[in-house]
């Protein structure tokens, strides 16, 4: 798996926000965080997402945004939901991986 490239304060308020809101469908979770204290949260799907999964994982990151102090800590939030089925290792990672579901490779 890949290096998670973010503040650990980040990674525990993201942790947080995503207990209960992991559902089967739901093969990977990475971030972006830039210097300009952007923050992206790809949410890789195994299916086409739905306006329900978008909502779901706009809400972890309003629960994130609840955690900031200022925008010195995050200026910007996005969401992105992505349907793939390509293998976790031809996935673009951005800055790591906060989540990754158990997936059986055949060779």
């Amino acid at each position: 798996m890949h290096m998670l490239n973010i503040p650990a304060w980040l990674y525990i308020w993201i942790s947080q926000a995503l207990v209960g809101e992991i559902y089967p469908e739901v093969r990977a979770i990475v971030v972006k965080f830039g210097n300009d204290n952007k923050l992206l949260l790809r949410c890789y799907f195994d299916r086409e997402p739905t306006e329900d999964d978008f909502e779901n994982f706009d809400s972890v990151l309003s629960e994130v945004y609840a955690q900031t102090s200022s925008d010195a800590e995050i200026s910007d939030l996005q969401c992105e939901t992505v349907y793939s089925e390509a293998p976790f290792k031809d996935l673009d990672f951005l800055d790591g991986c906060v989540y990754a579901r158990r997936e059986w490779v055949d060779y």
